[in-house]
């Protein structure tokens, strides 16, 4: 009876080991083919010549792999190529090329570049490495930040060790090493919790000669990941950087522990403004990229006029007339953070006119570029516009009887400007967005549209308007 107890027990453990074997064997599986998918996306986006969402997505690889514990496997070798692909021939950041192929070959000593990407000299930085047996020169900080005897001169840029993961509610001590040449009047740490969109600036304190620290407070540290970067700065100019807001390191706060991993994928060299964390080119910390939005704003304004009113066709007496309403509908697109095309409708209401028969609406549709200064989308943007349509304004009629002295002029029909906008991110999809626009109108050889005389005729003349909307967009 001892016998057979013994031996169920033995096949009980023998079936729940063999069961956790395969469940990890098809987990590891899953990642591998995720990890392949990014790989593939990533240099799709080489291909197409944009590099920092290359980058981008294969950091995305390096976080994953890292979650799945795949950081030896050779398929994160071939990212790492990729990523060292994409710095030197992309980014032309040697160093940070380097550091990616040092990762790579000591995954896989025997790794090669693709063909289709290889040059002579990408070639030749891998035998160098190679040579050098794939040792990644990474810097090592000491726990308290010091500078441990380093040569503050000998360094390039920032030297700074990534933090990886940390502790749900607990502050977190980023460190980071300054090289005395670089001229920087401050280093920053900044930061953006999960569930926000700008990222918090911290200055750092300066410690023993080039170091500097600061901290990420414990109500930031939340959710699933913390997304930062540090930055030496002169001015408003990043001089050097380790991350950007583009393309931040992530500390994960999912996983159970954070003293590290011995396998860790993401770990690079410290080098200048070169970064080859997990960072993620996304708008929220959703991890989904935000392609199309919509905006609807309200706006009044006001122009120079010229020519004569549409109904009592009287000349106009001044150049300037109002514009005192109008409803601005946006649909467009994100080609990245701070680039976007969108077709706009603006429709004009002519309040304020009295003469019988006046028009009153005034219509007219237009394609928008729009570029934002700041690398997160948000903030001050430029935005350049050409069209169709008519720009009506009211204007007094002199020697006209009260209550039937105000008509409209119309301008048009082509349509031609640009404008300065700000973008304020209110949660992760919506935004609040204000504009200065102006408008030129021509007529470009047209005396009429419609037929005259006759209802649904109108004389366009020459005009400016100056619009100014306030609305609300929602990106998903």
């Amino acid at each position: 009876m001892r016998f057979t107890s013994t031996c169920v027990c033995s096949a009980i453990a023998v079936a729940v080991l063999s069961s956790s074997a395969i469940a990890e064997a098809d987990q590891g599986d899953k990642g591998k083919k995720e990890i392949q998918a990014k790989n593939k996306k990533a240099m799709e986006s080489f291909d197409m010549l944009e590099f920092e969402q290359a980058r981008s997505t294969l950091g995305e690889a390096l976080q994953l792999a890292k979650k799945s514990k795949l950081g030896k496997d050779k398929v994160v070798a071939r990212v790492y190529i990729n990523l060292g692909i994409v710095e030197y021939a992309g980014l032309k950041d040697e160093d940070a090329a380097k550091s990616a192929f040092a990762q790579a070959v000591a995954i896989d000593p025997d790794i090669q570049i693709d063909v289709a990407y290889k040059t002579e000299g990408m070639a030749e930085l891998l035998t160098a490495v190679k040579k050098g047996g794939g040792k990644s020169e990474e810097p090592t900080l000491p726990a308290d930040g010091g500078d441990a005897g380093a040569d503050c001169d000998a360094i390039e840029g920032i030297d700074h060790t990534l933090v990886e993961a940390g502790k749900p509610g607990q502050p977190q001590t980023i460190s980071a090493r300054v090289g005395s040449g670089l001229g920087a009047d401050k280093v920053s740490l900044f930061y953006r919790a999960q569930g926000t969109v700008e990222f918090t600036e911290v200055p750092m304190t300066k410690r023993d000669g080039c170091s500097f620290e600061a901290k990420i407070p414990a109500g930031a540290m939340k959710g699933e990941a913390v997304h930062y970067y540090v930055a030496a700065l002169k001015g408003k100019k990043a001089l050097a950087s380790r991350g950007s807001s583009g393309s931040p390191n992530i500390i994960d706060l999912a996983s159970v522990g954070a003293g590290g991993n011995d396998d860790n994928p993401l770990a690079s060299s410290g080098g200048g403004g070169g970064d080859i964390s997990g960072g993620v080119e996304t708008d929220t910390d959703t991890g989904k990229k935000k392609t199309v939005f919509v905006s609807l704003a309200v706006g009044t304004g006001g122009g120079y006029v010229t020519g004569t009113t549409e109904v009592a066709d009287s000349e106009v007496g001044c150049c300037f007339a109002p514009a005192l309403l109008h409803l601005f509908p946006e649909i467009g697109y994100y080609f990245s953070r701070q680039l976007s095309l969108s077709a706009a409708f603006r429709m004009g209401f002519a309040l304020g006119a009295n003469v019988m028969g006046h028009a009153t609406a005034a219509p007219a549709g237009l394609l928008r570029l729009r570029y934002a200064l700041d690398e997160s989308g948000a903030g001050f943007q430029v935005s350049g516009a050409v069209g169709g349509g008519i720009i009506r304004h009211t204007v007094k009629v002199e020697e006209a009887p009260s209550g039937m002295n105000t008509d409209t002029t119309a301008s048009g029909p082509f349509l031609i400007g640009g404008g300065l906008g700000y973008s304020k991110p209110m949660t992760g999809s919506m935004s609040f967005v204000g504009e200065l626009n102006a408008l030129a109108a021509a007529p470009v050889g047209i005396k009429e549209l419609g037929t005259c005389p006759g209802e649904g005729c109108v004389k366009p003349h020459f005009g400016v308007q100056f619009d100014i909307n306030l609305g609300l967009l929602l990106a998903f």
